[in-house]
């Protein structure tokens, strides 16, 4: 399948510079490059009382394909073989079980995201990938 580089997106703008990076790792190694947002899981059965799960799941999807979609647009003009990914669940946890699916070549993300605790060295996520995954991990600062 060639090389990818897997890029998680949640819209932060250290995720997009992470982008950015994983281009120019992407073009190097002749790879392509997946990017992948996670939405955390909703389903708790509190908010299924009020809410359909179906419309949970097309809710977080909507938030996601969104996410995805500017990202693409800021890459569109890089002649670069990319994909889009969507998941549920935990971040660190999906993140590193598409490496794994995809026998990643490496994790390229930003040093932290959208999380509440901003002035936090590396975010939660980020040190979550670090310690799970399957292929070398680049934080772009």
């Amino acid at each position: 399948m060639g090389h990818v580089v897997i890029v998680p997106i949640d819209g932060s703008v250290h995720s997009h510079q992470a982008l950015y990076f994983a281009v120019t790792v992407a073009k190097q190694i002749s790879g392509k490059i997946v990017i992948v947002n996670v939405q955390p899981n909703l389903f708790t059965p509190n908010i299924q009382r009020f809410v359909a799960k179906q419309e949970i799941h097309t809710y977080l999807q909507e938030l996601g394909d969104e996410i995805l979609n500017k990202a693409e647009d800021l890459i569109v003009k890089e002649s670069i073989q990319m994909e889009k990914v969507f998941r549920i669940g935990i971040p660190k946890v999906e993140i590193c079980n598409l490496a794994k699916e995809l026998d990643a070549y490496s994790i390229v993300m930003g040093s932290r995201g959208m999380g509440p605790v901003k002035s936090a060295v590396l975010g939660s996520v980020s040190l979550g990938v670090l310690q799970l995954a399957p292929c070398p991990v680049t934080i772009v600062p």
